[in-house]
């Protein structure tokens, strides 16, 4: 099983006759919370069904259509319109243009239709799509060691670094481990392809160590973009993978090995470019129909019935900002250091400028609050909306937005205005060509009027149904803060401390679902899903947009209990629920602690880290 991260996404090719309808693709995605795809073609029935999915896109522009682009604007022009306008709700990140070009006449037409794209796509109002061209590694030479990279024709390459130096778009690249191995294993050890200990390599140019072969060809090319005088462009990995069978060091073994630790890397980036490296793995499925050598048919990670080819694992935490500190790094610091920590989601409480600003142009992933004194102006009309959609999103076109929380723990007063303003939100996304942006509300515990056991979910009020109704037609999540550390605190005698944080020692059976809880965090989710099931709704996921644990101030708030509950929340989203199996995205309140937040001693105690100083309040593995 493959389970959410935002650094990787899997390339879906379709060159079989025994592969899934399209339809189930999109849900074998979202299943395994696969949050990003790749296709080699715009296919209708694809993109039909990634509508309102939130699955990022990278799609090709097949290379039999370069050269019509190139030499007209207005074949660009309508290849925009029958491939993009017509699909509002697919999160589409970048265009590729052409993939894998080497022959030297057809290499010439890349970046003119490159540049007809990009005007189209402006045209249509769609300038937040990044245009670039996916590369076979063999553009790059003399990449061993990395720091001497270079471009094997300047001719060829300098103008497109150029050009996308002055789009913001990413260069992508297919960097394949395994074929640079087969070709040399007298001097590339396996271990080294795999990212498995036993190699080290210095690289004298740089200074740098390197222990594994992709990070080695990966700031090779970096090297060459920095050598053709373009080191701000950022490099996106369209294709990686091992093949599990069908020639030399081919195996499930070295494939899963590979693909394993690939997902475990990746967001660390590389010692050259620490932070996370957006990534598409190859492929989704094994593809019977391909040509070439045998291995060529065996780099999916799933079968064609959707059996896996062989079991992976990956995590889906972000980290909540809060900001309430007059000790706290500068947002320019903060994002840093979340690409430094490999975090590739974050939520904020409110639309801050700097922060924006910071996280443009960054892989990271984004919840943002419009905070709740704002919730009856965006209800009182689409003006409203209009507004602050143009002040707070449209400004900052390199944010990755995903949702937008429309209040957060909202108090009984303002719950009547919830609804409107996700109606006025989402309508003024939408004419903004944002669609693909979610608008939900984070909600705590205290909206269910009963939890347990998790059967027994049901939401208090009416206005909750409204908003599941609301979800449920727009395809975004309920996002709700989770405490098993506040149910724990006022219950103690009833809820053991190793049940509140995922430690062995209780199992507590639910005899009307029939599903057994080991964990007080699960059975609080399911409680949710439950209520979304009454309320008729089932379909709409939940998100965790918060949970974490004090380590000082009260009650069960220490250094230990604290690194126990986050550690082991870490280590255990990925797998998802009883009721819900799969990837659970949760946000871990919060990166800092706060030393200025009002009520009770432990919200000063929540961060991860420290203030100024950026040091860990404990330690905590973000990669397992």
């Amino acid at each position: 099983m493959v389970t959410g991260v935002h650094s990787i996404g899997v390339c879906n090719g379709v060159i079989g006759n025994n592969l899934p309808s399209p339809a189930d693709v999109v849900k074998l995605y979202r299943s395994k919370g696969i949050s990003a795809m790749r296709i080699y073609a715009p296919e209708r029935n694809v993109l039909r069904a990634l509508s309102g999915t939130g699955i990022g896109l990278l799609m090709d522009v097949p290379n039999e259509n370069i050269t019509a682009f190139a030499s007209s604007p207005s074949a660009a022009a309508a290849w925009v319109k029958a491939n993009i306008q017509p699909y509002p709700g697919v999160s589409f990140r970048y265009i590729a243009v052409g993939n894998e070009i080497m022959d030297v006449d057809a290499q010439k037409n890349i970046l003119p239709a490159m540049k007809n794209l990009d005007a189209a796509l402006a045209a249509a109002g769609h300038g937040g799509i990044k245009v670039s061209t996916s590369l076979r590694f063999d553009v790059f030479t003399d990449t061993y060691p990395p720091s001497s990279g270079v471009f094997a024709d300047d001719d060829f390459m300098d103008p497109i670094a150029e050009y996308l130096e002055s789009t913001g778009a990413p260069l992508l690249a297919n960097v394949y481990p395994y074929f640079a191995y087969v070709g040399d294993t007298t001097n590339i050890h396996l271990d080294y392809a795999t990212f498995q200990p036993g190699t080290t390599v210095t690289d004298d140019g740089n200074g740098l160590a390197y222990t594994s072969l992709f990070d080695a060809m990966v700031d090779s090319i970096y090297a060459a973009l920095e050598d053709s005088g373009r080191p701000g462009v950022k490099v996106v990995v369209s294709e990686t993978g091992w093949p599990s069978s069908g020639s030399f060091a081919a195996t499930v073994q070295n494939a899963r090995t590979y693909n394993q630790n690939l997902i475990n890397h990746v967001g660390g980036g590389t010692p050259k470019r620490p932070g996370p490296l957006e990534t598409y793995m190859f492929a989704m499925f094994n593809e019977n129909l391909k040509t070439g050598d045998e291995t060529e048919r065996h780099f999916g990670l799933f079968n064609p019935d959707k059996s896996p080819a062989y079991t992976l694992k990956v995590r889906s935490v972000g980290v909540c900002n809060g900001m309430i500190g007059d000790n706290l790094p500068s947002r320019t610091d903060v994002v840093q250091f979340y690409q430094s920590q490999g975090i590739s989601a974050m939520r904020i409480y409110a639309p801050e400028p700097e922060t924006l600003r910071a996280l443009d142009g960054t892989s990271i992933d984004l919840i943002m609050d419009v905070g709740n004194e704002n919730l009856a102006a965006l209800a009182s009309g689409p003006d409203a909306a209009s507004a602050w959609v143009r002040d707070n999103v449209l400004l900052y076109p390199g944010v990755r937005i995903k949702y937008i929380a429309a209040g957060n723990e909202v108090p009984d007063a303002g719950t009547g205005s919830i609804v409107q303003a996700m109606r006025n939100l989402r309508g003024a996304l939408l004419a903004a060509g944002r669609g693909n942006i979610k608008v939900s509300t984070a909600v705590k515990m205290s909206v269910l009027a009963s939890s347990s056991p998790p059967c027994e979910g049901a939401f208090k009020d009416a206005y909750m149904t409204e908003v599941a109704r609301f979800l449920a037609s727009t395809g975004a999540p309920l996002l709700a803060n989770v405490y098993p550390y506040f149910a724990y605190i006022d219950n103690p005698s009833d809820i053991p401390l190793s049940y509140a944080t995922f430690q062995p020692g209780t199992t507590t059976v639910s005899d009307n679902n029939g599903l057994t809880y080991t964990n007080l965090f699960d059975a609080m989710v399911d409680a949710l899903y439950t209520a979304m099931e009454k309320a008729g709704s089932p379909a709409v996921p939940i998100v965790i947009s918060e949970s974490g644990w004090p380590s000082d101030g009260s009650v069960g708030a220490s250094i230990g209990n604290a690194q126990t509950y986050n550690q082991n929340l870490i280590n255990h989203v990925g797998n998802g629920t009883p009721k819900r199996p799969g990837p659970l995205e949760t946000y871990i309140f919060a990166m800092f602690n706060e030393n200025l937040k009002e009520g009770d001693e432990t919200e000063n105690h929540f961060g991860l880290f420290n203030g100024p100083d950026k040091s860990p309040a404990y330690l905590i593995n973000f990669n397992n």
